[in-house]
């Protein structure tokens, strides 16, 4: 009889069902398992599995079929006392058949066969499930609407990572992958089935799902069972580390026509891979990666799904699947409907972090941001958030009750990606996704915490009247009413640096929270009756606003000993020290402050250090100065005799850019402020989302973006991209040609109108005193700008945007550029009155 050969008969009733001993390397882990499960704790005459393990049976057929994999249906129904399961089997080569059951109950089991074929209809068998070993907390399970756990109880909060095609590389890459897993903070890692032709991903794998045919292309209609080993070892691997295995089923980017199998073979597949994978205990279902890729057919991508066709394969797994594993589906631009019932949980790709309230209210479901973009720095938008971007949005959407993945791509000479190949993890926010999962375990359980925030930015996760967890981005001030009567403990979490600060206590009413350079995260948890309080570190300050150099006297509210840090370098030990801030600038001022027992708790206050906003901060471009700050001159950028910034159309495309410290020291921190200059472009034609006047973004946020578009509008940004962004002067203000005094003012003191225009006539010349009309003002608030910004640059993008080309240039020539503004109020904020 072909096939492999059997093993020993560890229990019979009508007819011999052994479980194969192959001597195939990639089969060795699953059935020691197997084995090894059999033979512990089994009563006499009964093998034993542990409940939520996997039960295998094999079967050798006689039958002559052609096809086997075709011709023949298999499957067993498993029953406990009246409970009766119909489970799928499948086809593992030659003449072998195998069924798979995972044991939800323990106790005794029966099954019973039927086939076609009639060697392997009506065999019957038994074994007994009993109790799990340390580490099987079973599959993860959907519990109080939003949340997840694991089947016996024991809490599961989602760390996921991406590595779409890490199980078709190297074997030696492979074993990479899983040591490096082993030593992150990751508990899911999503990945494909079919592999993956993309930017960075162009290998051919060993192994394919299908078996190849003598031309070289791929039988649809027969799987290749070495695959599906090697597919199965893996699964075991990640779920010997608590690893889910997040399996895509389908997706668009493919050059070997699995995107576009007919609906008999997609229906195939799946029911395939139902019967072979679903009693892994760790499988989850993701039915696509963008799976609107595939039904939209964009250029560069493939597929022929229509939305009919994934509605159908959800209803085949929610019917089929006798182990009910969890089911989503990902998305490009178009989110599926995750209220229908057969969709488990909500899989978006998305970096809407202010949207995640909203999407759990709406679709009543666990919400995990699977893609929110990966940390990296490859030249597409997808893939270069900064490691402080992707920690923030760990954090943002946790304390939104919602659940987060991670991805990383960062460039390499061999193109290993980690969220394509995997291989080793370069990048510097998965030691802070641990710190947050270690922060959340030692809180009260996720599920009891509720999201008390808002789709306007605000952060707060909470079990009212006891714990809170507030997010304050850099510059921002909250505020938070604590209930009760009793105090509440209060400490100070920096998720970047990774450290946690006692400030103290804090009296029920209203707190005030703020953060500096950095986002802060503030917890507070109500003292227990008879608890200890902490000290207090509360400093105070005689003055916390004014013009440099401004002294400031500081005191103490105890008589404990306090030690000061002052922000700019300077300490103190003194009681009541006086300290001269001589530079303009945020300082975060530190009090430090121990007990008896040596209890510390520390106290903060914001000194805001401005000068005369009468004063330019920056001024470039007139003629006889150098300009202050000092700007290097970068492409084809230079000086005119007149000092103008003359940047002409072309590469190496030019910019003038000042150094990153300086940038910040200069503009940090402001609350208002205005830019004037003269522009005279010689061509409109813009690069994607303007032509760049002033730049000053670290990145894609904190900053200044001031551009123009290809009707003659202007458009500033703060604190983010301008693509969106809806504050722009009236069309054809600029003119090719001619020169135009523009002037932009911000002031995020106000309520509204916080951007207003002004614009000259379009003149040959500039003059020293031009005649300013007032264009627009339109409601733009974004607070002001943070502690930390990119570096200036005038006419281009500054150096943290260098990934995305340098086309965005302004074309043409800049005069008499300069900016004021205040760190203290709307002073900045000058606009001259219609003449």
């Amino acid at each position: 009889m072909p096939g492999p050969k059997a093993g020993r008969v560890y229990y019979s009733r009508d007819a011999e069902v052994s479980i194969p001993l192959q001597s195939h390397a990639i089969m060795k882990n699953i059935h020691f398992l197997v084995l090894f499960a059999f033979l512990i704790n089994a009563p006499r005459g009964l093998c034993a599995v542990e409940q939520w393990g996997m039960f295998e049976a094999t079967f050798e057929s006689a039958s002559s079929a052609e096809h086997p994999w075709l011709d023949t249906t298999f499957s067993a129904v498993f029953t406990q006392g009246d409970r009766a399961i119909d489970v799928p089997g499948f086809w593992d080569g030659g003449h072998t058949f195998r069924v798979r059951f995972s044991p939800p109950a323990i106790g005794a089991w029966e099954f019973t066969t039927r086939s076609s074929d009639p060697v392997l209809d009506q065999k019957s068998g038994r074994f007994t499930a009993v109790a799990p070993a340390s580490g099987n907390h079973g599959p993860v399970e959907v519990f109080d609407t939003f949340y997840l756990r694991h089947m016996d109880g024991t809490p599961y909060h989602q760390f996921g990572t991406t590595c779409y095609a890490w199980i078709h590389q190297p074997e030696g890459l492979q074993e990479q992958t899983l040591k490096s897993l082993a030593a992150a903070p990751f508990n899911k890692i999503r990945f494909c089935i079919f592999p993956k032709s993309y930017a960075y991903n162009q290998n051919e794998p060993e192994l394919f799902a299908f078996s190849k045919k003598p031309d070289g292309g791929f039988d649809f209609d027969k799987p290749d069972p070495a695959f599906w080993h090697h597919l199965e070892r893996r699964i075991l691997d990640l779920q010997q580390l608590g690893i889910e295995a997040d399996l895509i089923l389908w997706h668009p980017y493919d050059r070997w026509g699995f995107a576009d199998m007919s609906d008999a073979q997609d229906d195939a597949y799946l029911r395939y891979a139902i019967a072979r994978l679903s009693p892994f205990r760790n499988v989850w279902w993701s039915l696509a990666n963008e799976f609107d890729f595939m039904t939209n057919r964009p250029r560069g991508h493939r597929g022929n799904k229509q939305m009919d066709d994934w509605d159908r394969f959800f209803a085949i797994l929610q019917k089929e699947d006798p182990h009910q594993r969890l089911r989503g589906i990902h998305n490009g631009g178009i989110i599926y409907d995750h209220t229908q019932t057969w969709v488990t949980h909500a899989s978006l790709q998305s970096s809407n972090m202010n949207g995640a309230i909203r999407y759990r209210e709406q679709y009543q479901k666990p919400v995990i941001y699977d893609e929110c973009r990966y940390e990296g720095d490859v030249p597409h938008g997808w893939g270069n958030l900064t490691p402080m971007e992707m920690t923030q949005r760990f954090w943002l959407g946790t304390l939104a009750g919602c659940y987060v993945g991670h991805g990383e791509t960062y460039q390499h000479p061999e193109d290993i990606l980690w969220w394509s190949k995997g291989g080793v993890l370069h990048g510097k926010s998965p030691e802070r996704i641990q710190w947050l999962k270690d922060t959340m375990a030692s809180a009260p359980p996720f599920h009891t915490l509720k999201p008390l925030g808002s789709v306007d930015g605000r952060f707060l996760l909470g079990l009212p009247g006891r714990f809170y967890l507030l997010y304050c981005l850099p510059g921002s001030r909250d505020t938070i009413e604590l209930p009760g009567d009793m105090p509440y403990k209060v400490d100070l979490l920096n998720p970047w640096e990774m450290q946690e600060y006692s400030l103290g206590s804090a009296d029920p009413g209203l707190f005030e929270a703020t953060a500096g350079e950095q986002d802060l995260v503030y917890r507070f948890t109500r003292y227990e009756p008879g608890e200890p309080r902490r000290p207090d570190a509360r400093p105070a300050a005689s003055v916390t606003e004014g013009i440099a150099p401004l002294t400031v006297q500081f005191q103490s509210n105890t008589d404990r000993p306090a030690n000061w840090a002052f922000g700019d370098g300077a300490t103190s030990d003194r009681m009541a020290p006086e300290h001269t801030f001589d530079q303009p600038g945020l300082y975060m001022v530190t009090m430090t402050v121990t007990d008896g027992d040596g209890q510390q708790s520390l106290g903060f206050i914001t000194i805001a250090v401005d000068h005369d906003v009468t004063k330019p901060l920056l001024r470039a471009g007139f003629a006889g100065e150098e300009g202050h700050p000092e700007l290097t001159l970068h492409g084809t950028a230079r000086l005119g005799a007149d000092g103008g910034l003359l940047l002409p159309a072309g590469e190496p495309w030019g910019r003038a850019e000042a150094g990153a410290d300086t940038s910040s020291a200069l503009l940090g921190g402001l609350r208002s402020f205005t830019i004037t200059g003269w522009l005279k472009p010689d061509d409109l034609s813009v690069g994607s989302g303007g032509n760049r006047i002033v730049f000053t973004l670290l990145e894609r946020n904190a900053g200044i973006d001031l551009v123009h578009l290809a009707d003659g509008r202007m458009r500033l940004s703060i604190n983010e991209w301008p693509d969106n962004v809806q504050n722009d002067s009236s069309p054809g203000r600029l003119v090719s040609g001619k020169w135009v005094c523009f002037r932009v003012s911000y002031d995020a003191t106000r309520e509204k109108d916080q951007v207003c225009w002004q614009f000259s006539e379009p003149v040959k010349e500039p003059t020293p005193s031009p005649k300013l009309i007032q264009d627009r003002c339109n409601t733009y608030s974004r607070d002001a700008l943070p502690p930390q910004i990119g570096p200036i640059a005038i006419g281009n993008f500054n150096s943290t945007m260098s990934r995305y080309g340098w086309d965005r240039q302004f074309r043409g020539e800049i005069k008499m550029l300069s900016i004021h503004g205040s760190r203290i109020d709307g002073s900045g904020a000058m606009l001259m009155e219609d003449e």
